[in-house]
């Protein structure tokens, strides 16, 4: 466990680790995905792993590096992305104790609050670099074929000619969905799985852990740097005994 979230924090970065360590940090994870591969291999599972295995080897539609790939995507996507959302989403409520307390006596609203804190928080400021194909006209200006574009998750999810006070949090909202998943064929493959650990995680801290609250001071806050997504490396929670 220690060994991966080094590789994942790794694939994350942006200034954390050297070009080097990156490259060499990805060639292990790279090796221990061709392993769990070859493990499919000789004794066949059916999870999503054994899945996607049995599908390159029926099918022959991904190259053998191609699967590595998305299953090294899928893994570091799969964990570092909701593990570091559930203290964003904290940390949002607490600073928000009324939308806190409304959702405290209506648990279901749950599912609801979960896609609020999505537009509210986003994991990452920006989305993945893409380059135009053709020439664009744009908000009065033009994408030149083949030149880099990259999205603003926070304006999108703030844009106010599509919600209602965007700088608002309202766990009641009503209004049209985030790109928080992202958009399109670009949608992100495990939203459901997300969604499902989100409102679990959230439905249990508020039943569970009464009078949830930060412990300590604004000093004890640590967020982390040198990574493609938002967090906290360090977050003091204290509540009372039940």
């Amino acid at each position: 466990r220690t060994r991966f979230r080094l590789w994942s924090d790794a694939l994350l970065s942006t200034t954390r680790f050297t070009p080097e360590e990156v490259e060499r940090y990805a060639g292990e994870l790279s090796a221990y995905m061709a392993a769990l591969i070859a493990e499919r291999r000789k004794e066949p599972t059916d999870d999503l792993l054994g899945v996607m295995v049995a599908a390159r080897d029926e099918e022959e539609r991904l190259s053998e590096d191609e699967l590595v790939a998305m299953g090294v995507g899928v893994l570091v996507a799969g964990h570092e992305t909701t593990a570091s959302q559930i203290p964003n989403f904290v940390h949002t409520l607490l600073g928000h104790p009324d939308q806190l307390a409304r959702l405290r006596a209506d648990l279901d609203l749950v599912p609801q609050a979960v896609e609020e804190l999505m537009r509210f928080v986003p994991l990452g400021d920006a989305g993945i670099a893409r380059y135009a194909l053709e020439d664009v006209e744009l908000s009065g200006g033009v994408v030149r074929a083949g030149e880099p574009v990259v999205t603003s998750n926070v304006a999108a999810n703030r844009d106010a000619a599509v919600f209602t006070r965007p700088e608002e949090l309202d766990l009641t909202r009503q209004e049209a969905s985030h790109v928080g998943f992202g958009h399109g064929p670009h949608h992100c493959l495990g939203a459901q799985l997300a969604r499902m650990e989100l409102q679990v995680t959230l439905r249990t801290l508020l039943t569970r852990l009464p009078g949830l609250r930060l412990a300590g001071t604004g000093a004890d806050l640590e967020r982390k740097t040198g990574s493609g997504v938002k967090g906290f490396s360090k977050m003091l929670v204290t509540w009372d005994e039940t």
